[in-house]
């Protein structure tokens, strides 16, 4: 599977505290439209996520800019992620960890 078929991360700590999945602004094609819903399915669970962002300063007030993020509890600081879309579905992506 070549790499603009799937979206992987390893977890922050902060994102794992605060439950959600970091995306970086070069991998925001990979997902439908922000704002979008679309379902996330791992294993038996089944959501309907958006990618969000907020506005942060970071790299200092003189560069402002935005994080984007999916909403997703359970996810654990360390756990490498990876989402691909569904076959079936442009609609449908699937999470997968190494739990």
């Amino acid at each position: 599977m070549a790499n603009d078929e799937r979206f992987s991360r390893k977890i922050s700590s902060e994102e794992a505290k605060k439950g959600y999945i970091f995306i970086l602004k070069d991998k925001l094609s990979f997902f439908p439209a922000r704002g979008k819903a679309f379902t996330l399915c791992q294993q038996e669970k089944e959501k309907k996520v958006f990618v969000e962002s907020y506005r942060c300063t970071c790299r200092g007030p003189e560069l402002p800019h935005d994080h984007y993020f999916i909403r997703w509890g359970g996810v654990r600081f360390g756990e490498k992620i990876t989402i691909t879309r569904d076959e079936k579905s442009l609609e449908k992506y699937n999470l997968a960890s190494n739990r």
